[in-house]
């Protein structure tokens, strides 16, 4: 069970063939650790921002920003320094509905209070926490990056993005079906005013849209 980010390192090393483990990637100095260090964080990060992780979703109140300036938006509120991906604001995950801002650290509205609820997918270094399906794709993907640089050839890249296919779809259900549906009512002509679609929704867990009408005529 890997519980270090070497771990992960040197099982993504084993889908390359490579027989030297590291041991070090925070002062590299063999070129395996070079390559690993180079590509862990970058990887990490793109990977926690993939999908909606059940175990990196975080949530806090966040103050207003008095200081902080956006044109067109009145009220500013400081991310967090371990913010990866938004979730929800004030617990409305219909984000297409919201006029709101990202830049420069802040998040950026219109018309909110002293403080916001925010949840968001929060960076997380501690591999313990990982869920046992992320640290899989984590390697994958890892080592999928890494394949060129150590076999110089694209078939093993190829083969191991087909790979992270197959197993990514796996992967993601099971996260989905640990959560209960989200459900969204929206105003169906609010929905039409922003262009809202079932298409452009950001979620990964099953999700259930629900009109005014749908409750009226309930």
């Amino acid at each position: 069970m890997s519980k270090t980010p070497v771990d992960i390192c040197n099982k993504a090393l084993d889908l390359l063939g490579q027989v030297a483990d590291i041991g070090n990637i925070e002062t590299p100095t063999t070129d395996n650790e070079k390559v690993c260090a180079r590509w862990y964080s970058d990887t990490l990060g793109f990977l926690l921002r993939r999908y909606m992780w059940n175990f990196a979703v975080w949530s806090t109140e966040l103050p207003k920003d008095l200081v902080a300036k956006y044109y067109g938006y009145s009220d500013a509120y400081k991310l967090p320094s371990d913010f990866v991906r938004l979730v929800s604001i004030d617990g409305n995950k219909a984000l297409n509905l919201i006029d709101y801002k990202l830049a420069g650290g802040y998040l950026f509205l219109n018309g909110y209070g002293d403080s916001i609820h925010f949840e968001y997918i929060r960076l997380i270094k501690d591999v313990t926490e990982y869920d046992e399906g992320f640290k899989q794709l984590l390697t994958l993907y890892l080592a999928a990056n890494m394949a060129f640089r150590f076999t110089n050839k694209q078939t093993v890249v190829e083969r191991l993005y087909k790979m992270i296919e197959v197993e990514e779809a796996k992967i993601i259900s099971i996260d989905g079906q640990e959560q209960p549906p989200t459900r969204i009512q929206y105003s169906k002509y609010g929905r039409a005013r922003h262009g809202y679609t079932r298409r452009n929704n950001f979620m990964t867990r099953p999700v259930e849209f629900v009109t005014e009408d749908d409750n009226a005529s309930s």
